[in-house]
């Protein structure tokens, strides 16, 4: 299984804490967000900065890979990304070759997924923010499946809007969503892609270590999601009470209670 959707899938899970006395104090916080960066001109020892400074996943574009390019990202141990336009690199075997998920669109030709080991890569669908809903419900039943939503949030600065269409892609597509966003965002702006369902934040590749860092940071401290208000429970409490006697007919038939059935 794909190494980055694997801990998409265990993002912010709950963690058992042990009984009696054991529990430890010094329990790291989970992370609310994770952190993907573009690798586009990166060299090996960037890659390892990133990965230091808390990067989850690199993404490399189709048009710009070489082998020796694969080679090179494959050594640092990050898991890497393709993002697939219009096919998969000729004469390469990129299938195993390192790759640990595909991002794709909807014009992307079915074609471009012969040869590749389907169940062991990720895969993340790219969808415009403004797509119709019942575009986005179909998510779930395509083929090869899909793993994440990776939507584009470069616009700025950010308005309520787009985290109302953010929210509107998690809640139809019912997957993880990937936010294509800069990399100064204040805490309100973190605080609110969190809550429209933002699980991964994709950085451009002139990002630098020390802001990822930064970045990792402010995300880890974001303060605790509020508990969503639902609808209360209103209990149902049975009446205690006398059950009426049914009233006895007076059995003479015509109904004027003499007891006088003729004339």
């Amino acid at each position: 299984m794909s190494k980055f959707i694997d801990k998409l899938a265990n993002l912010n899970k709950a963690m058992i804490p042990p009984l009696g006395f054991g529990r430890s104090n010094n329990e790291e916080k989970p992370e609310p967000m994770l952190l993907m960066v573009e690798l586009a001109g990166k060299s090996a020892d960037e890659i390892r900065d990133l990965m230091a400074a808390g990067v989850a996943a690199g993404l490399v574009d189709i048009s710009g890979l070489t082998a020796g390019v694969l080679s090179k990202l494959s050594s640092a141990g990050l898991p890497v990304g393709l993002l697939l336009s219009n096919g998969k690199p000729a004469g390469m075997k990129v299938a195993n070759g390192g790759i640990d998920f595909i991002v794709y669109g909807p014009e992307l030709p079915l074609r471009a997924f012969e040869g590749w080991t389907l169940e062991q890569t990720g895969k993340v669908l790219s969808l415009d923010l403004a797509a119709d809903a019942g575009l986005m419900r179909s998510v779930n039943n395509l083929y090869p499946g899909v793993d994440a939503v990776l939507v584009d949030l470069t616009a700025s600065p950010f308005m309520v809007g787009h985290m109302m269409s953010c929210r509107r892609a998690a809640d139809f597509s019912g997957q993880p969503i990937i936010a294509r966003t800069g990399n100064s965002l204040s805490v309100v702006e973190l605080t609110a892609l969190r809550e429209a369902g933002v699980k991964c934040l994709l950085l451009s590749a002139a990002t630098h270590a020390e802001e990822v860092k930064a970045l990792s940071e402010t995300i880890k401290a974001l303060p605790k999601p509020a508990r969503k208000k639902g609808p209360k429970d209103v209990p149902l409490v049975p009446i205690i009470g006398v059950v009426p006697e049914k009233e006895e007919d007076g059995g003479d038939g015509d109904g004027d209670g003499d007891g006088d059935d003729g004339d």
